[in-house]
């Protein structure tokens, strides 16, 4: 009985040991079917990134030949356009027209100048920056100006036209924002939108229009300086400073037409000269500066008291004659006043003071003045006779002319 209990209870053990074996079994492999499944669910998905790797592959290549491709015309288009700009260099220069490059800094000048005419009217009520601004906006169209002489070409007309107009504003703008009321106007939206209606103007002939070359070599103060120093017109010890201010003297000159020699800009900028004017005179500033001031030098008086008057006038020798008649017959009773000599010349203010000086020690001591003279027979021989044409300094001034 025991040994059949014993042997019931090892199959029964046994039983329930095969029960547990045969569910692990069913277990892995349920398990294994489960890892079969994604096993393969990843060899599809596998198989799908192989393919689209080489999909990719593929259309790699053929960006990489298109590029190649790309890259060949971008370079064969660049020779292009470089061989293009050659040729529209080389005509406009043939044709004596302005090259497409300074062009191409003209449009830059203009462009940044509208970007600054547009905040000018956002700017309330900063008036000191509003000033500012209007100066560097004066700046940038002094630039696009100097393109054209730095090129050797005249401001083409129209294009001048437009930048004194707009400088005529920037002045009226300028004024009012400084607290002037004379030729003051602040700044209006209808102003800046005619500007800018302008300004789109200048762009469009800077871009098309063709300009003007100057026929004689224009060149910078630094550049006419060099040149003036090598040939000799200055002496060595010349200094650019003063030449420099010489220079803008003459610029501003008002007594007669200096075009020929500097050029008479819009807005403030580098002087530039015309080199072939300045060759043909002699480079002598002290006459130079007071040249075309007075055209007549005159010499007035009286033989029998040998009291005479030196003097210059422009064009009203008949108001100087009277003035100096009249101070003459204060001094004395005789009405023997006449006209000595007469010399035209565009240095007679030179003339004048030469003469001064050499007669210094003639002054009559009646007047109180450096123009009443005691002139004896040998001194006024010098104008009567005309022993002055042997005077090598007087004939010097007399002389010297711009005319070429």
């Amino acid at each position: 009985m025991y040994l059949y209990t014993k042997m019931k209870n090892i199959i029964s053990r046994l039983q329930d040991e095969l029960i547990t074996v045969r569910k692990s079994k069913e277990l892995v492999s349920n398990e294994l079917n489960s890892k079969s499944s994604e096993l393969q669910k990843i060899e599809l998905e596998n198989t799908r990134l192989i393919e689209k790797c080489r999909l990719l592959i593929d259309r790699n290549k053929h960006l990489v030949s298109s590029n190649y491709l790309y890259k060949e015309k971008v370079i064969q288009q660049e020779a292009d356009i470089s061989r293009l700009s050659i040729l529209v260099n080389y005509q406009s220069s043939k044709n004596q027209d302005f090259k497409y490059k300074s062009r191409k800094y003209l449009l830059v000048f203009i462009e940044d100048t509208l970007v600054l005419i547009k905040k000018l009217l956002i700017m309330g009520n900063q008036k000191i920056r509003r000033v500012k601004l209007i100066y560097q906006i004066k700046i940038l169209l002094a630039e696009y100006e100097s393109c054209f002489y730095k090129n050797n070409f005249k401001l083409d007309t129209d294009a001048k036209r437009i930048l004194e107009e707009i400088n005529d504003y920037l002045d009226k703008w300028k004024n009012y924002y400084e607290g002037y009321i004379w030729n003051a106007k602040s700044i209006e939206e209808g102003d800046i939108n005619y500007i800018e209606s302008i300004l789109q103007e200048l762009h469009y002939l800077s871009l098309y229009k063709r300009f003007e070359k100057y026929k004689e070599r224009v060149v910078e103060v630094e550049v006419l300086f060099q040149i003036l120093k090598d040939k000799r017109k200055i002496q060595r010890k010349y200094s650019f400073k003063k030449f420099c201010n010489e220079i803008k003297f003459i610029e501003k000159h008002k007594y007669i037409n200096f075009e020929e020699f500097v050029i008479n800009r819009v807005f403030p900028g580098k002087t530039y000269t015309f080199l072939k004017s300045f060759n043909q005179i002699h480079y002598d500033f002290k006459l130079l500066k007071t040249y075309g001031m007075y055209h007549l030098l005159y010499i007035y008086g009286s033989y029998q008291n040998d009291t005479f008057k030196i003097g210059v006038t422009k064009n009203n020798l008949q108001n100087r004659y009277l003035r100096a008649k009249e101070v003459y017959e204060k001094k004395f009773a005789s009405s023997d006043f006449q006209e000595i000599k007469l010399i035209e010349s565009f240095n007679a203010l030179n003339l004048e003071s030469y003469l001064k000086r050499k007669f210094k020690h003639c002054r009559h001591p009646l007047f109180e003045s450096t123009e009443w003279f005691l002139l004896k027979k040998p001194e006024l021989n010098y104008f009567i006779n005309e022993e002055y044409q042997k005077d090598a300094e007087f004939m010097k001034i007399l002389g010297y002319s711009l005319d070429k």
